[in-house]
């Protein structure tokens, strides 16, 4: 008791003084922030976007060995989405020497817009503000240039931040919650209790099901892939379908189309109700979306209708913001390639578009700047 006394006596006289031993400043940037101005740069490679639906700020470095292996992983994200108004910006403190010929020699697979920050103003707005100090670090910024997300850009919330937050249904906080839950469920799949790890995943659906379709899409897998239920996983999506369908949620449609006409996630494709799905997204989406068409489009090539993909792909094409319309010209050509072969071809990974990204490990590296 005298030295829990002694230990209070001690933090008030700190605190008086002007000291806290418990208790830290929190960051002056964090989720929730408006999100500093973007400002001082010098580009090495493309521009900084008007009006980006979503936009990410990615601090990195030549060096950083934990960046070399996310600039792929960056890189596959901005070309699934950037026509649905993803931009990528990666930010480097180094000299404009060192980050040019680095950023050329990869070409294509680093195709989003780099700079150099020489006066380190935004490395000190974005992540001396935040409180951080290794990179890789990202910022995702969302609508009403609300910060939605800061963190490693290999973590899984990295991804579904910025997918969410392009159908403006991200929310940090529920996100958090449903984290433990989804924790949860992955672990009872591991260990085979598949009742368990519904419960779970039934848990996080109901926290917003509008915003946790991913998991609704996660327990489907499990009874396709893991419990090898295959009469339960079509009884399920038939079910989601409807209830989809019902709520006119379109980005829902789309990415239950997606999944089971092509996820790589998948063993068994169901192009039949996919496309029930998609037509359903068609018919709920607004009638200027590019990107219902480029879905129904990505279910018809699926289901070897080569003539139907190219005739939808190229309606997204026309309905397409011109600066989107170039990343949906190569899936195009694909599709009418395959049309005049009679056999599908390698499709550009736009096409990958509205997927749900893969998941990826929570625990990555960080490098130190």
């Amino acid at each position: 008791m005298r030295s829990i006394r002694t230990l209070a006596i001690i933090c008030v006289s700190l605190v008086v003084a002007g000291f806290s031993p418990i208790l830290q400043d929190e960051p002056a940037l964090k989720v929730g922030s408006n999100a500093p101005a973007i400002e001082g740069l010098e580009f090495v490679q493309g521009e900084l976007a008007a009006s980006p639906k979503v936009r990410v700020v990615e601090f990195w470095a030549t060096w950083c060995g934990p960046c070399l292996q996310s600039i792929p992983h960056i890189n596959e994200l901005y070309q699934a989405q950037r026509s649905k108004g993803l931009e990528v910006l990666g930010i480097s403190n180094e000299k404009r020497e060192k980050v040019e010929p680095f950023v050329r020699k990869r070409s294509g697979q680093m195709s989003y817009t780099v700079a150099i920050d020489p006066e380190k103003k935004m490395s000190q707005a974005f992540m001396q503000a935040a409180g951080k100090n290794g990179i890789p670090c990202a910022f995702v910024i969302g609508t009403n240039n609300k910060i939605v997300y800061i963190g490693h850009p290999m973590d899984e919330e990295f991804a579904r931040a910025v997918k969410l937050s392009l159908d403006g249904r991200y929310d940090p906080v529920l996100s958090k919650k449903a984290a433990p839950l989804m924790e949860a469920a992955r672990r009872a799949v591991k260990l085979g209790n598949f009742k368990d790890a519904y419960l779970r995943f039934d848990e996080v659906i109901a926290l917003d099901p509008t915003i946790f379709t991913d998991a609704a899409l996660e327990k489907y897998r499990v009874m396709l892939n893991n419990e090898k239920n295959t009469a339960a996983a079509k009884a399920y999506a038939n079910e989601l379908t409807t209830a989809f369908a019902a709520a006119s949620d379109a980005p829902a449609l789309r990415d239950l189309a997606v999944t089971l006409s092509s996820d790589a996630r998948v063993t068994q494709y169901d192009n039949d109700l996919a496309l029930l799905a998609a037509q359903a997204m068609v018919k709920a989406a607004p009638s200027s979306d590019p990107s219902a068409q480029a879905t129904i489009a990505s279910v018809y090539y699926a289901r070897g209708d080569f003539a139907k993909a190219v005739e939808a792909q190229k309606k997204a094409v026309r309905l397409a913001e011109p600066s989107i319309k170039a990343s949906l010209k190569p899936t195009l050509e694909a599709y009418e390639l395959a049309l005049k072969r009679g056999v599908k071809v390698d499709v550009p990974v736009t096409t990958a578009a509205t997927s749900a990204p893969a998941v990826v490990p929570t625990t990555v590296p960080v490098g130190t700047p």
